[in-house]
């Protein structure tokens, strides 16, 4: 903020000093006007009682020299005159000391770790431009210390879930293991069942490891991708062909709807069809009781879009604001048989966030909606 030379604090000085002079003299020659009339009336009346209507008579001048105007004493003057100009230049000043007051406040309020409350700024002086940069420090201040705690917080977040899926497929190998280890009255058809377990529980435990490993490698602040033109009339239907077996496999429909014109947009289409993928695996998984699914391609204004529609639960508002979150899911128990990881939407709103796109959900009793928007570009546009 510029300081305007006449809202300076050098200029407001001057100016309390010049009002305070000003005040001064005012002051003054009102008191002084006053003893001045006062000792006229006097020094009338001491000649109509000296003189009456004779004219006759002789007038004692000695009452003047101990009256307050003629014979003040110039030290006494001067000391007077100091003291209103202090007086006067105390009450211009009041406010601005008020808020220099307020100031200081404020920074000490800061440094005892208060952060929320703003110092106003008054003025356009130098006082009001240090109040402002101090409110602009203290947001900093208090932006990153909530970065802090929110990283704090996501890290021990992280260490909790990460710690919970690894412990409960890690307890069952552990303790299949142990019975095929020790188990000599275990028959070659329990082996073999307890094995294919342990085989089950250590792909879950590999799934977990790739998704983690996914979701920190496509974060939007730490990697930069390739990218090429595609077009999504052609990348979806391909993409849809490979989950026809997964489709089948839970009884589920898959009915497509794409659109008549080109949908071509700047992705990198490993990325892509990683995050499509985890939206088309969740419809299965969470889609399975409403036995069909709908993946349709379109455009809307300078966007292209892919939805994927299941019509299983309904998931509720509260969960629908968190859904992209990792390690969320809408069941609580967190149960490998319900759900993944949990990192299979953060991945593909991670994803869209690294080509400049918008992710959402919707659910209701029409069906419950993922959509995926990628901006738009010329097919001629070259890489």
């Amino acid at each position: 903020m510029k300081v305007r030379k006449f809202r300076s604090f050098r200029f407001k000085m001057v100016m309390y000093m010049v009002a305070s002079v000003i005040a001064t003299v005012i002051t003054e020659g009102i008191i002084f006007l006053g003893i001045y009339f006062y000792e006229t009336e006097i020094l009338a009346g001491e000649y109509l009682r000296i003189w009456g209507s004779t004219g006759e008579g002789h007038l004692n001048m000695d009452f003047i020299g101990a009256s307050g105007s003629a014979g003040l004493n110039l030290f006494v003057f001067i000391a007077f005159t100091i003291i209103l100009l202090v007086l006067y230049f105390i009450l211009f000043s009041h406010n601005f000391v008020m808020y220099v007051r307020e100031i200081i406040n404020g920074v000490e309020k800061m440094k005892s770790g208060d952060f929320t409350e703003e110092i106003p700024v008054q003025g356009e002086d130098e006082f009001s431009e240090i109040a402002g940069s101090i409110n602009e420090m203290r947001r900093n201040l208090y932006n990153t210390m909530e970065a802090q705690r929110t990283a704090e917080q996501t890290k021990d977040e992280l260490i909790t879930n990460v710690a919970h899926d690894l412990r409960t497929p890690l307890t069952s190998i552990l303790g299949y293991l142990d019975l095929l280890t020790q188990g000599d009255f275990l028959t070659e058809e329990q082996k073999q069942k307890y094995l294919g377990i342990v085989s089950s529980k250590a792909k879950q435990l590999e799934q977990l490891v790739k998704d983690l490993f996914d979701y920190t490698r496509y974060d939007i602040n730490k990697v930069k991708v390739r990218k090429e033109i595609l077009d999504l009339n052609l990348f979806v239907p391909q993409l849809v062909d490979e989950f026809y077996p997964i489709f089948k496999e839970n009884h589920l429909e898959c009915k497509t709807e794409y659109s008549d014109v080109a949908l071509n947009i700047e992705a990198n289409g490993d990325l892509l069809a990683r995050a499509i993928g985890n939206l088309i695996t969740n419809a299965v998984k969470y889609g399975s009781d409403g036995k069909q699914v709908e993946i349709r391609t379109g455009q809307k204004d300078k966007m292209a879009y892919v939805s994927i529609i299941n019509y299983g639960r309904i998931i509720p508002g509260t969960d629908l604001e968190k859904i992209f979150e990792k390690f969320y899911r809408v069941e609580t128990s967190r149960s490998t048989q319900t759900g993944g990881t949990g990192l299979g939407l953060a991945i593909a709103k991670n994803v869209v966030g690294l080509h400049d796109g918008n992710i959402w959900a919707s659910s209701d009793e029409s069906g419950t909606c993922f959509q995926i928007e990628l901006p738009l570009v010329s097919s001629k546009r070259k890489n």
